[in-house]
């Protein structure tokens, strides 16, 4: 798939997702593996998710990025991961990559022990909890 139809749509996601459930700590797509670039592992934390279950968490997601998302690109998503914001990748991430109304693309890099052959970062950063 044409990146530039992805990073589109995933902006927009990003705006509906912040409007609806508040502060984004992270919104991530990450190659599925270092062979298989046109197919992604989806990664949300928000504090908005942080006290559901995961079961409750995805349900919810998934309806959005359905309602939201052209079938081409949900297509392309092969897993959809929700992180708690203390969670320590989510952390790291944020420590190590700030963005915010733009979108960061980070080729071979190893954050909290997990290997980024590959990512597109749509939001990150920390969110203060009270």
């Amino acid at each position: 798939m044409d990146n530039e139809i992805l990073v589109k749509e995933f902006g927009k996601m990003t705006r509906i997702l912040k409007q609806e459930k508040g502060p984004l700590s992270l919104l991530m797509l990450k190659a599925f593996d270092a062979e298989m670039f046109d197919y992604w592992n989806l990664i949300v934390s928000t504090p908005a998710y942080d006290n559901l279950t995961l079961k409750m968490a995805l349900t919810d997601l998934v309806a959005l990025f359905n309602n939201h998302l052209s079938q081409a690109v949900l297509e392309t998503i092969t897993r959809t991961i929700i992180l708690e914001t203390n969670h320590p990748f989510v952390k790291e991430i944020n420590q190590a990559f700030k963005v915010t109304n733009t979108v960061k693309y980070v080729y071979s890099s190893v954050i909290s022990g997990i290997n980024l052959e590959k990512a597109i970062i749509f939001e990150s950063h920390p969110i203060k909890r009270v």
